[in-house]
């Protein structure tokens, strides 16, 4: 049986991507959860917005605390809620966080 060489074809150098919204863009917020000094996770993160504070993402820390906000509009302002899976302490909030 003959061997069938098939030819890639060219892949776009750059996409293009489209904000859906304006609470979208090129901006991230980024942080560590921690409970008493030490990385703790599971936990529940979501990111609003701080004029109108409309839900814009949720995430789940990773292993080592560390939670990404990608996709968010570049300077805007939001507020940062952590939510305790335990329940032993009552949610933690970041106020005044800007997406850079």
């Amino acid at each position: 049986m003959p061997l069938k060489i098939f030819r890639s074809l060219p892949v776009l150098a750059k996409s293009i991507i489209t904000p859906l919204n304006s609470d979208q863009g090129f901006g991230r917020i980024e942080g560590k959860t921690q409970k008493l000094g030490q990385n703790y996770s599971p936990v529940q993160v979501c990111i609003f917005r701080r004029d109108n504070r409309v839900l814009i993402w949720e995430t789940t820390s990773k292993p080592d605390g560390s939670y990404l906000f990608r996709n968010v509009a570049s300077g805007l302002e939001c507020f940062v809620v952590a939510f305790d899976p335990k329940r032993e302490y009552n949610a933690v909030i970041a106020d005044g966080v800007k997406a850079k």
